[in-house]
């Protein structure tokens, strides 16, 4: 099975340090956070696919290079900034018919164990924590392991605890096939494009128990505990 990771996002949270790097290759434990993230899928996957921006992206191929640890690596460019289902489809062109592949993204942290189980599975849905988000983060609805669409929080609360997309899925090249939906700030959605066609392209929801994002600076020492934890 192959990874797609998508890591092309300009990372303006990190500024100033994403004006002279990318995003993922942000120091964490002295290491660059793709590394942190890569890593758990090596033993379950085939080649890995970069998806990158062409600024400063090619920073990330000089890192990994063609072959990293025996996996042929690849690289696509998203040319501008039109959001994750736009970066996925610069990869449709190594994805063969009919074949499951996974995805994940470039700033979430997941446990090597959690992503060997989804994997097994090999059935097509996308990956599900229970986490304590900004409210303005869609929320994940599910039923008997079916995923149903998304959840809005009508709080005046400014976090809210509940199910939420972490980053990761396995899909089949149909996906390539579907029309990109726009979210709210007008890029274009993955989870939004698949909800979009739940009727005809069910998703199964993976649960995993840990997951970690990495947003901004202030996510760094939240990170560093979690990969000493693994």
């Amino acid at each position: 099975m192959k990874l797609i990771i998508l890591a092309a996002g300009n990372g303006t949270r990190f500024l100033p340090a994403t004006n002279k790097i990318p995003k993922g290759m942000i120091p964490i434990l002295g290491e660059p956070l793709l590394k942190h993230v890569v890593e758990p899928y090596l033993e379950n996957v085939t080649d890995v696919i970069f998806v990158v921006n062409d600024q400063l992206g090619m920073q990330i191929k000089k890192y990994f290079k063609e072959n990293y640890r025996g996996h042929n690596v690849f690289y696509r460019i998203q040319k501008e900034q039109k959001g994750t289902m736009d970066a996925l489809m610069t990869c449709k062109d190594l994805i063969k018919k009919g074949e499951l592949f996974c995805i994940c993204n470039g700033d979430d942290l997941l446990m090597e164990s959690e992503i060997r189980n989804a994997i097994q599975k090999k059935s097509i849905g996308l990956g599900v924590s229970i986490k304590i988000m900004p409210k303005g983060y869609l929320g994940i609805e599910i039923e008997n392991e079916n995923i149903l669409g998304f959840t809005r929080h009508d709080t005046a609360e400014k976090y809210v605890e509940d199910v939420f997309f972490n980053g990761f899925g396995i899909f089949d090249n149909r996906v390539f096939d579907f029309l990109p939906i726009s979210t709210r700030d007008g890029e274009l959605g993955l989870p939004h494009t698949l909800f979009e066609n739940l009727d005809t392209y069910p998703l199964r929801a993976f649960t995993f128990k840990f997951w970690e994002t990495v947003n901004c600076q202030e996510d760094i020492k939240s990170a560093e505990k979690f990969i000493k934890g693994l």
